[in-house]
């Protein structure tokens, strides 16, 4: 049996009519048959999604790290959500990635578009766009495929066996917590599917962009006492947490007294994220703490004070990363935890 899919939150059902994206779909070689009906015609947003993150899913190299460390069926149903999950996927299966018929294809045959703005559909669960001349297939436009439901059955979803519905039973909150932020009427696509020449971009490039990451994180720092250093976070355009996603991305935030020659005098560091342990003899992880940045500014103290003996300091440097690692481990000594990669999103020196 194949692992069931992650359940997502409650928005995913208020278009009973309409099934919404989601992972687990096993259509093997009949998706990458139809897949690429849709390139031949969309060659704009082919183009874009070739190398994209959904298309890179089941390629990528931090999730093919993390997958050797787990390799489950939980984990390989959302990033080869055409294949089989229980087994190695076919190499033009894991190629595909998350794909345009993964999206946009129900196992009915629908294809399912965003609502046009300004207008209404005809029916409660879309409207229903027949074929006109010069078009291949039917469009059913959907306006809850345009805010929220088109991400939610991959983007939120509980750890396997957890029963509850508290955000410490999820392993990714990112849609609950869009619907707290202040961005909570704007749609998903509206950040991470910006229009390009008209059209809505489909490489997804913002998740991984430095410069868009460091324009939606504000950061100053000031030394507050002779000994502590107070750095605080703010998210220019909240929408959900910074960073939101999956266990193994994380911001750090750091400081290190250097002397005038560069040498290191003390050095603290803090990993603002969601902290989970794993429990000897329960399933899954266990929340302790989420102390990411969300819609407040976020404050952060580090002290580095010194014995009286210590060498001279002349500055202080302070830093705040963009981390993902390939493992967090048992989850209690986040610097133990091996980085996959980091992007240096602030830096600067107090004197």
């Amino acid at each position: 049996m194949a692992a069931p899919p992650p359940e997502p939150s409650t928005e995913a059902a208020t278009e009973p009519h309409l099934p919404m994206p989601r992972p687990y779909r096993g259509r093997l070689g009949a998706a990458v048959a139809l897949n690429a009906t849709c390139v031949s015609c969309h060659a704009e947003e082919a183009a874009a999604w070739r190398g994209s993150h959904h298309q890179r899913a089941h390629l990528n190299p931090a999730f093919r790290e993390a997958f050797t460390i787990e390799p489950t069926a939980f984990c390989r149903g959302c990033h080869a959500p055409e294949a089989d999950p229980r087994k190695d996927p076919p190499a033009a299966v894991g190629q595909l990635g998350v794909a345009c018929v993964t999206c946009h294809v129900t196992e009915e045959g629908s294809v399912l578009a965003a609502t046009v703005p300004g207008t209404a559909p005809a029916a409660p669960g879309g409207a229903d766009l027949p074929a006109t001349v010069g078009m291949p297939h039917a469009v059913q436009r959907s306006p809850e495929f345009a805010r929220t439901g088109g991400c939610v059955g991959c983007h939120e979803f509980r750890f396997p066996l957890a029963p509850g519905d508290e955000d410490a039973h999820f392993m990714q909150t990112t849609v609950r917590e869009h619907q707290r932020s202040p961005s909570a009427g704007k749609a998903c696509a509206a950040c991470h599917m910006p229009v390009v020449k008209g059209r809505r971009s489909h490489a997804f490039a913002e998740v991984r962009d430095p410069e868009w990451l460091r324009d939606h994180l504000r950061v100053t720092a000031a030394r507050v006492e002779e000994d502590t250093v107070r750095l605080t976070l703010v998210q220019t355009t909240p929408g959900h947490a910074f960073p939101t996603g999956d266990l193994f991305r994380r911001l750090e935030v750091g400081c290190e007294l250097r002397r005038a020659d560069g040498k290191v005098v003390r050095r603290e560091v803090r990993h603002l994220a969601r902290h989970f342990e794993a429990v000897p003899g329960k399933p899954g992880r266990h929340l302790d703490r989420d102390d990411r940045v969300e819609s407040a500014p976020k404050t952060v103290d580090i002290e580095l004070s010194v014995p009286p003996s210590a060498p001279p300091s002349d500055h202080i440097a302070w830093w705040v990363t963009y981390q993902r690692v390939a493992t967090v481990g048992a989850g209690t000594d986040p610097s133990q935890a091996r980085v996959e990669s980091e992007v240096k999103l602030h830096a600067g020196v107090l004197r």
